[in-house]
């Protein structure tokens, strides 16, 4: 009986051990909505870590998702000289690449702490209000 406790005992603190590990890990995935006028996030904060973006078009047209590591404010990007219409991707850690109406698409970038500012980037799409703050914690 001792020797099944003592096991028991062990095993639970070996559990709990690894179950501490997780805790340095994002939150679940960010689910994110491209609509033709705005960026919606079913969460605007996460852990830092591996974060995963779920990212939806469900516009008309064609949009994108650029994650962007910054201290500006997510209506003070800067345009980009060189690319009318678009607006710089000064500290860009990722994106989705284009996605087709109705097209999804997921994808993983290892966030470290800070503000960062999630944005579509195709010509003029920024200016209509394809942009949102996001917090790494």
């Amino acid at each position: 009986m001792r020797t099944l406790l003592a096991i028991v005992t062990a095993s639970l603190m070996l559990l709990a051990a690894c179950g501490g590990q997780t805790a340095i890990t994002a939150s679940g995935p960010v689910s994110v909505t491209l609509t033709d006028t705005g960026v919606r996030l079913d969460q605007t904060s996460v852990s830092a870590g591996a974060v995963t973006f779920k990212v939806k078009n469900t516009g008309t047209i064609e949009h994108e998702l650029v994650v962007i590591k910054t201290d500006v404010a997510a209506d003070k990007i800067q345009p980009d000289p060189d690319e009318p219409g678009k607006m710089s991707e000064a500290g860009s850690l990722g994106e989705s690449g284009d996605l087709a109406i109705g097209e999804a698409k997921e994808f993983t970038l290892n966030l470290t702490p800070g503000k960062y500012v999630l944005m579509c980037n195709q010509p003029g799409h920024y200016m209509v209000g394809m942009h949102v703050a996001f917090v790494v914690k």
